[in-house]
């Protein structure tokens, strides 16, 4: 039970799903792990990503506090007082294991324990039913380890030229991503504790000056939007494929039309169609233009959220279109004021390009890295919808009186991610050794029974999950 003075409403009617508070950091730590593991002489991690490692560990030393905290075991004083051990500790593995100065290691252990200490408690109050205690803690993981590398990289970037025009094209669409991020990011911090910023005149002079700022901001000796122009027009196979990506955007807001002038709440099953809507999305941007799906995928996530910034504060005119959209399309797990099971299906399916070093770098051979790579469109893309979509339909046996999930679905989302897996090492885009196969077995397995089990979101678990087994593949 919370503390006293302590009360936040998570998500109902399922458990806390503390146990999630370890997925992020075992992602980062299975990476390490098969990076030595492959370069046991000449470890292939950039520095930047060292120190991200140490850090989530540090998150996952404070979750346990913070557990304690919110469960009544350990007083504010207790917590305080294990605040400042984990600190004490990360400074030292910043000392030892990457021979850091002094100043940097303090800074680097404190600053992000601190920073997300206070961000859980916020968006457990600013966003009520919107998420278990766990969901909150993977989610706040990920935001404070994004902020973390985005202040290490970004003012080294536009404070020195000379770096911006070493970049190559992968670190170059990478630092545009983060720099517009971290500017939706403010825009949300600045629109929820100023509520001049929730008119409609306002907002939108707002948007436009964070939208200028982010193009106009320099890396190396151009602005952003230049090398983002420079990018895009780069070749053939990139504006071909940004057509592709045009077109199945206005297919996806089509059926969004259709279902629309339907009027008719949607299925489990009838939102699917997303699912394998994103998966033509990824699985041939992965294969084939790795760095225009990166790139993407970061714009997608900014639009989705200011798209639902605008439907939050009521902006005229797109909020009541909004609202019915999300009406319509609205999944029974989205309790809360936000829908944050669309922000899931996107980020889910992402995750594995963001927590890799260098997904797109083929120079350790793209079939080596191509299934930790999957994990998304395996685990959510693949089977959670053949899951949904054949449990709905054909479901008989189910797996216990209080839950919907059949045995039938279970096994549909096994037999499809393991042909999907054959499938891509039929036609050479992955090296499957015995070894590998294992994982992958392992991985479809564990994902497809978890999903069959769990109350939290599966557009949140099934990827961090499945991508912690199969990085660990060698």
């Amino acid at each position: 039970m919370p503390t006293k003075g302590d009360f936040y409403i998570t998500r109902p009617g399922v458990s806390d799903g503390w146990w999630l508070c370890a997925l992020l950091p075992a992602c980062y730590g299975g990476t390490i792990w098969r990076s030595y593991h492959h370069h046991q002489h000449h470890p292939h991690l950039p520095q930047d990503y060292k120190r991200s490692v140490i850090v989530t560990f540090g998150l996952l030393l404070h979750s346990l506090a913070i557990y304690g905290q919110l469960r009544g075991r350990i007083s504010r004083g207790h917590k305080l007082l294990l605040q400042l051990t984990f600190s004490a500790l990360l400074a030292l593995l910043f000392y030892t294991c990457l021979a850091e100065n002094v100043v940097f290691c303090i800074v680097s252990a404190v600053l992000p324990i601190v920073l997300y200490d206070r961000l859980y408690f916020t968006i457990l109050r600013a966003v009520p039913k919107g998420f278990t205690y766990g969901e909150a803690c993977v989610v706040c993981q990920g935001l404070v380890s994004f902020a973390y590398s985005a202040l290490l990289q970004l003012p080294r970037v536009m404070l020195y030229p000379e770096i911006g025009d070493q970049l190559t094209d992968m670190s170059t669409i990478y630092i545009i991503l983060q720099i517009g991020l971290a500017g939706i990011g403010l825009l949300v911090f600045l629109t929820y504790y100023l509520r001049v910023l929730r008119h409609f005149i306002s907002f939108w002079i707002s948007l436009a000056l964070t939208t200028i700022g982010v193009a106009l901001c320099p890396i190396g000796k151009q602005p952003a939007i230049t090398r983002l122009v420079l990018f895009l027009v780069s070749d053939v196979e990139t504006m071909v494929t940004t057509v592709v990506y045009l077109g199945l955007l206005v297919i996806t807001v089509s059926f969004v039309m259709w279902q629309f002038n339907k009027g008719r709440q949607s299925t489990t099953a009838t939102r699917k169609v997303f699912h394998l809507l994103i998966v033509l999305v990824y699985a041939p941007g992965l294969w084939y233009q790795c760095k225009m799906l990166y790139l993407a995928s970061g714009l997608m996530l900014a639009v989705f959220i200011v798209l639902e910034m605008a439907r939050l504060i009521q902006l005229e005119p797109v909020a009541p279109i909004l609202n019915i959209a999300v009406r319509l399309f609205i999944d029974e797990k989205d309790a809360g004021a936000v829908a944050l099971t669309p922000l899931y299906l996107l980020i889910g399916c992402t995750l594995p390009l963001w927590l890799y070093p260098s997904p797109c770098d083929l120079t350790n051979s793209a079939g080596l890295q191509m299934l930790p790579l999957s994990a998304g469109i395996l685990s959510i893309g693949i089977g959670d919808t053949a899951a949904s979509v054949v449990g709905y339909h054909f479901g008989k046996h189910k797996w216990n009186a209080s839950t919907s999930k059949s045995v039938e679905g279970t096994l549909a989302s096994v037999i499809l991610q393991s042909v999907a897996v054959y499938g891509m090492y039929h036609l050479g885009l992955l090296h499957l050794s015995v070894s590998r196969a294992a994982y992958a077995g392992i991985a479809i397995i564990v994902n497809a029974l978890v999903e069959s089990r769990t109350d939290q979101i599966d557009n949140l678990v099934l990827p961090l999950l499945t991508y912690a087994i199969l990085v660990c593949s060698t």
